[in-house]
Parts: C-alpha cells; structure tokens; sequence
C-alpha cells in the first residue's frame, strides 16, 4: 500500500499527458519516454547524477577509510573529532547549500577571498559558473555526507575484537595492513550496506542543490530529481507537466533498483562469522 501501490500508480501516470489539475488524463503509451530520448536535459541531468554519485561516493569513501583507519588509533580527542565530522549531518539540506552558497561566492566568500590572500589567486575560479557548478556541487556534498557514513563504518569496526588485532601486531603487521587485512574483510557487509544507502541517497539528492543553486539553478547543474521537480511544479513559470515527471521519476526509480542490484551482485562474498 505504501510503496507498491504509488509505484504502480506512477508508471500509469507516466503513459499520460497530464497537467495535475485535470480529471481527465490524456493517454500516450510511451510518448514521455520517446521525448526523454531527444530531450537534452536528461541526457545531461543523467550524466550530472552518475557523475555525483561515481565520482562523489569514490571521494567520501575514499575519506571514510582514512578516517576511520586513523580514528582507530589512541588519538587525544578522538571522540571530539568524531562528532566534528558527523556534524554537517545534523543540518538541514537547505541550511547547508546556503553555508556552501557563502563559501563558493567570489566576491566575499572564504574560499576565493583565502586563495588570494595566500597569493594563490591562480586557482580561483568562478566556481558556480556553469562549467565548474557540478565539481562544486560534489565537493559541497561530499562535506555533507561523510561524516554519516564514516559512522556507519566506524560501528562496524568497534563490533570487531580486539584479539584480532592484537594478534595481527604480535605478528608484525603494520597499521595499514591491519587495516587493509583485518578491517576491510571485517567489516565488509556494513560497507556494503553503507555504499547501498550512498547510491540510493546521490540519485534522490535534491535539497542540497537547489539551496546552493539558489535562486535559479541553472540547467548545467540539474540532476534528475531536480528536473523531475522542475518539470512538475517550474521555477519562476509554473510548467505542471505531471505525466512527463512521472516518467523521469519511474526512470529514476529504475536506476535506484538497478543500481543496489549492481552492487548486491559485485559485493557479493563468503559471509564472515567472528
């Protein structure tokens, strides 16, 4: 009733032109879907969700194995550092866009401002113009959400005993083949639930872009679920193309579900038991 029913009655809106408003719907089979072909923007928009959720879940992966390798040393204020980084998760998506609004403004914002004071002035760029909106965007979300899953990691490894590691150090091992030996087979089926949960939440992120992107997000920077909100609602003109929504929406829900089956398929091991 919650899930299956909507998605059902999804893909029936999608096979219509409808404006939302309307009794009656106006039935094309795959006419949404045909227009989706030649439709620049999707093709685009498509290309700018791979691309933050490739690129984007490569870097916060990347940070979440540094981090939680370095956070599994006795460290002073381990605990502080801990809730330092899971601290942008807390904020709300609007409230963090308009922060990363602040800090990519080229006029008084931190970042332009700090490169010229280091006479590194070279580097600065527009960094919302439309060729460097989309790396921006990245960076902004990867600063969000690494924190969340460096959690989700770090919960992982403290289920692990301490035997296992204490024997790996009698033996010899260096910190980063314990890492590399010990935790990582440890702790496979979390950082396989992790990287599920991070595919599913790159193709749906939506908040964080449009406050960033505030007041008019270009469409260089759309993905598909701001195109989908696009297409449904408008921007300063309303649109209210509900049938064409719909149907970048069931698109969108394909590549989620395609998407965990990729990763359910690769991921899969001998389980570990400890």
């Amino acid at each position: 009733m919650v899930f299956v029913y909507p998605a059902v009655q999804a893909l029936w809106i999608s096979l219509h032109e409808w404006n939302g408003f309307q009794e009656n719907m106006v039935y094309i089979g795959l006419g949404n879907y045909e227009r989706m072909l030649g439709d620049a923007t999707v093709w685009s928009s498509l290309q700018n969700t791979l691309l933050i959720t490739v690129v984007g879940g490569a870097a916060i992966f990347l940070l979440v194995f540094f981090f939680s390798a370095s956070l599994q040393r006795r460290i002073p204020g381990k605990k502080f550092f801990r809730a330092l980084l899971f601290f942008p998760v807390i904020l709300p998506g609007v409230g963090v866009g308009l922060i990363w609004q602040f800090i990519f403004n080229n006029n008084w914002g931190p970042l332009s401002l700090g490169l010229n004071a280091a006479g590194l002035g070279f580097l600065d760029r527009t960094w919302l113009s439309p060729e460097n909106i989309v790396s921006s965007l990245t960076v902004a979300i990867v600063w969000t959400y690494v924190g969340y899953y460096l959690i989700i990691v770090l919960a992982g490894i403290e289920k692990i005993p301490s035997t296992f590691f204490e024997a790996a150090r009698m033996d010899g091992a260096s910190e980063w083949r314990i890492f590399r030996s010990v935790t990582i087979p440890m702790v496979w089926d979390v950082l396989m639930v992790a990287i599920t949960l991070w595919v599913i939440s790159a193709l749906k992120i939506f908040d964080l872009i449009i406050a960033t992107t505030y007041p008019s997000p270009p469409r260089g920077s759309f993905t598909l679920t701001v195109f989908v909100w696009e297409r449904a609602v408008g921007m300063y003109t309303p649109v209210f193309q509900l049938g064409y929504a719909t149907a970048l929406g069931v698109v969108l829900l394909i590549l989620v579900i395609v998407g965990v089956a990729v990763i359910r398929a690769v991921s899969r091991r001998d389980v570990l038991e400890y």
